[in-house]
């Protein structure tokens, strides 16, 4: 296990580093960031002066240096829109991001997984049949298609929830719809799948034969061997929901991470930009090897650092 994770770690670092570096070089041939923040008409010399201030106009490889030197230093920077620590703007947003995921991961699994059996378990009738049609259509329409229909529906005609802000609990619900839709019809789908598939195993049949309820049959013996490839989903929509999120948060003006890239990518904010999408990156590399864990503690069977059993 430790060799498996100091490898892991090696390779998580390494996938980082290329990543900041793509995007340090990216931003720097996107444009200058002066002719962004600053009003037009601006002279030239005043102009050169803002380049020289924020360090734009020395080398490539010296910024590329001190790009590195603010991630070790803990400050990450400064933003050239806000002109404030970049470590300081994204504290100031990083909770609301947090507890909109946290939210949609608990409404996809908490309703995706149950769903997912009750369509297996109850395949040949309306019930079964009725939660696969939803999933279809929760799984074709786009999370920000979907964030527009709500607002036009439940914030602007029926008045009944507010339309952008994150103050109060209110202020969840559209987002929290609006993102987990895509995500609870794809794990009610592949979780469907997996239970079918452990249905038809000969334990499945021998648990009932001792004399086991059906529930402790459906929950015991076969939501837990179906695990695996639900696992494997909720990993990989993990991964697709940081980055769904911008799009939700920008529609809903939700002040959050995603939000804030947006803006810094507009603004060419180089500082911001590069450290959201670094903080990005270390999540979904963070998650994938969380999930890896999980693997094995679910199924003994997998073993990490060496070959399964």
């Amino acid at each position: 296990m430790l060799e498996y994770l100091v490898g892991r770690f090696g390779r998580m670092l390494i996938t980082l580093w290329v990543i900041a570096t793509v995007v340090f070089l990216a931003t720097r041939i996107s444009g200058n960031p002066i002719d962004f923040l600053m009003p037009e008409g601006l002279d030239a010399q005043s102009r050169a002066a803002m380049i020289a201030y924020f360090g734009l106009d020395q080398p490539l490889m010296t910024q590329y240096l001190s790009f590195w030197k603010s991630l070790v230093d803990g400050e990450f920077g400064l933003g050239l829109m806000e002109r404030r620590s970049v470590a300081v703007i994204f504290g100031e947003r990083v909770w609301r991001s947090l507890s909109l995921l946290s939210a949609t991961l608990a409404v996809t699994i908490g309703i995706g997984v149950p769903l997912g059996v009750i369509a297996a378990v109850w395949r040949s009738t309306i019930l079964g049949n009725t939660v696969l049609l939803f999933a279809f259509i929760g799984y074709a329409i786009p999370n920000f298609v979907l964030a527009i229909l709500f607002l036009l529906t439940f914030s602007y005609t029926l008045q009944w929830l507010p339309s952008s802000g994150s103050g109060t609990l209110a202020h969840y619900i559209m987002p929290v719809m609006a993102l987990s839709a895509f995500f609870v019809a794809s794990l009610v789908r592949y979780t469907r799948n997996a239970m079918l598939d452990v249905l038809s195993q000969d334990y499945m049949r021998t648990a009932r034969a001792k004399g086991l309820s059906e529930t402790d049959v459906i929950l015991r013996h076969g939501l837990r061997n179906a695990l695996i490839p639900v696992i494997t989903v909720i990993g990989l929509q993990m991964t697709t929901l940081v980055s769904g999120a911008v799009v939700v948060e920008t529609v809903f003006a939700w002040n959050g991470i995603g939000d804030l890239l947006v803006g810094a990518t507009l603004r060419r904010d180089y500082p911001v930009l590069q450290f959201g999408v670094l903080i990005v990156a270390c999540a979904v590399v963070t998650i994938n090897l969380i999930i890896d864990l999980i693997y094995s503690a679910v199924d003994p069977r997998v073993r990490l650092g060496g070959a399964s059993a």
